[in-house]
């Protein structure tokens, strides 16, 4: 099946998504003290309000363009509890965790649950819907697949203008790539966007909330050092073979749809 060219939808969607990380990274730059802080001290701390202005970002864009493909419908029932088990197991183990490390104060779970829902929704509104769409507008399945996981992976390098931490930003990317892999799959194994939206919130809620629970006595891992900068990519990397196993009979002229 051929794709359905639409010569001004990808210019949009590459400046939406430009804009889209100025907000996201000089946001919250413009809303506090504009300090170099720690990723969890940003989620933990108050609302990231930069994320509440991507997101209005997205739904101006959005509205204003008339982009009714993005794949906010029901998921298909069937297909969904066939794709889920496997991702679900990780959310279960994040969920144990924090069990046996110690919650951390309501204040916090409050913050990092508003937070993560905000980075989930507009993380995937950008990348899964408004980019990969825009990229499926002038490509085949595969290419639009990997340059919009690529795109995702590369953006999270600039963590580091938040952060000060150039090989911690880098170790994000690389994991980064690889989690935009499995949650492309289970939009287009779920036919809706929703399912990922739910997937990177609860991940990053529950990855957060391990490393807010974790005792402060424990040192910050410097990414630059041995065998550590490997960790976050391995903790991801059962997810990425998934997500292959997931896209092993997706073809290059395969329709997203919700049928």
């Amino acid at each position: 099946m051929t794709v359905v060219r639409e010569p001004k939808r990808l210019p949009v969607a590459l400046l939406t998504y430009i804009g889209w990380t100025l907000v996201t990274l000089f946001g919250m730059r413009w809303a506090s003290d504009g300090s170099k802080k720690p990723l969890i001290e940003t989620v933990t701390h108050g609302i990231s309000w930069n994320l509440a202005m991507a997101v209005g970002l997205l739904v101006l864009v959005t509205l204003t363009m008339h982009w009714r493909d993005l794949k906010f419908v029901a998921p298909r029932p069937a297909s969904s509890l066939r794709a889920l088990w496997f991702p679900a197991l990780y959310l279960l183990f994040f969920a144990l965790l924090p069990a046996v490390l110690g919650l951390p104060p309501a204040g916090t779970l409050l913050f990092l649950a508003m937070n993560t829902a905000l980075i989930g929704l507009s993380e995937e509104w950008m990348f899964r819907g408004v980019l990969f769409q825009g990229l499926r507008s002038r490509l085949t399945m595969w290419p639009a697949i990997l340059l919009t996981s690529l795109l995702f992976g590369a953006v999270h390098v600039l963590n580091v203008i938040t952060t000060g931490q150039l090989a911690e930003a880098v170790v994000q990317a690389v994991a980064a790539f690889m989690s935009g892999m499995v949650l492309l799959a289970l939009l287009i194994r779920t036919g809706s966007i929703w399912v990922p939206i739910v997937y990177h919130a609860l991940w990053d809620f529950g990855t957060f909330v391990t490393s807010a629970a974790s005792p402060k006595t424990v040192e910050p891992v410097d990414f630059a050092a041995g065998w550590t900068w490997a960790l976050p990519i391995l903790m991801v990397l059962p997810n990425f073979l998934y997500a292959l196993f997931l896209l092993r009979k997706v073809r290059n002229d395969t329709r997203l749809s919700t049928d």
